[in-house]
């Protein structure tokens, strides 16, 4: 029997706690995957984010997704919080699909050449200021052609396609595929952005693909 997959695309800086956990109660999934490691899935139940970044870049990063989260009301990766609360309330097994956070940016900053570095730190220096109003119209835009937007990112900014996205999607896939052969439904959370990826080397005659987009949520 085919084993069913549930994929939710989120954004980590929205207030959509409440309807990740809605979808979780509805479906009453095996098992729930998240868009974490180990550590940062600690560190979202603990607090403690910690005070070393393996570079700056991870450190600008996680600045901006707080700041973000901040201007809708919410924490970066409260709807991750939710959903594990979520499981460990209804019994559901957890598991952490992604990639070390802290190595995979690590390797992108060194793949990266010295132009390419100082024109991401300023893209997100800049973004830091960016007005809600903004965001939402870039995350609006996003929604309706992603693959516009990956493909602008791939032609700009190969290494963080290949890096941040590819290899992280594959990896996650990998892991869902193990998954599905211990459990027969699975709701997996991951940010929009992996969507269409997944997908992609999901869908096949094995898995019952089924996809909630982040416009549906929020």
């Amino acid at each position: 029997m085919a084993g069913e997959l549930i994929l939710v695309g989120v954004g980590h800086v929205f207030d959509i706690g409440n309807k990740i956990e809605e979808i979780i109660e509805k479906e009453m999934p095996d098992a729930i995957a998240l868009e974490l490691d180990t550590r940062r899935a600690f560190a979202l139940q603990t607090g403690k984010k910690g005070k070393r970044y393996p570079n700056f870049l991870y450190s600008l990063l996680a600045k901006l997704q707080d700041n973000i989260a901040k201007k809708f009301g919410s924490v970066a990766g409260s709807e991750m919080l939710a959903a594990i609360n979520k499981a460990v309330e209804l019994g559901m097994p957890v598991f952490y699909i992604d990639i070390n956070a802290e190595k995979i940016i690590k390797q992108l900053w060194q793949n990266l050449s010295f132009k390419k570095k100082i024109s991401i730190l300023l893209s997100i220096f800049f973004s830091l200021f960016m007005r809600k109003e903004k965001i939402e119209e870039e995350v609006k835009k996003f929604q309706e052609d992603t693959e516009y937007f990956m493909k602008k990112i791939e032609k700009d900014f190969p290494e963080i396609k290949d890096i941040l996205i590819d290899k992280r999607n594959q990896y996650m896939a990998d892991k869902l595929q193990e998954i599905l052969k211990e459990k027969s439904k699975v709701i997996a959370i991951v940010g929009e952005g992996h969507i269409n990826g997944l997908k992609t080397l999901l869908e096949n005659e094995k898995i019952n693909l089924k996809i909630v987009h982040l416009k549906d949520i929020i």
